[in-house]
């Protein structure tokens, strides 16, 4: 008997206060696609092969998510965008800066011999950029550890 497919991840909602200014900054600061024109409660942008990014108005999730916000913590969660080396982890962070990203830690060689920078969005949610040494980015993107 063979075990079903896991499920896989087509997309990802972050919970945005306002769909117009999260939507200026992952198209024109971060450079994603928009996959449809922007509804004023929720857009979608691509984010890779197979994933979108879904900015929804938070106020608007309770109906599908139950209870959701946003308090003066961080969101318990990080996108990640691992590079091929390290100048282009500085890349991303001074784009994102310039999107309106606020930093949360600058390109940092890290103790584990790659680098990594973290800033946050808008609505705080955090981006992680990463050279990890120990990872090969593949021509079709997929990431596998040598």
């Amino acid at each position: 008997m063979s075990k079903p497919a896991p499920p896989t991840i087509s997309a990802i909602t972050l919970g945005v206060r306002d769909v117009g200014v999260s939507l200026k900054f992952y198209t024109e600061g971060m450079g994603f696609e928009l996959v449809q024109p922007a509804h004023p409660q929720i857009a979608f942008v691509r984010a890779g092969h197979g994933l979108m990014l879904a900015l929804w108005n938070v106020e608007q999730m309770p109906q599908e998510y139950g209870e959701v916000g946003h308090s003066h913590l961080a969101p318990p969660i990080s996108l990640g965008h691992n590079v091929r080396d390290d100048s282009e982890v500085e890349v991303h962070y001074r784009r994102a800066l310039e999107a309106g990203a606020v930093s949360v830690t600058p390109p940092t060689k890290q103790p584990w011999g790659g680098m990594s920078a973290c800033v946050a969005d808008p609505d705080g949610f955090r981006w992680d950029f990463v050279h990890n040494p120990t990872f090969v980015i593949e021509a079709d993107g997929r990431v596998s550890s040598v």
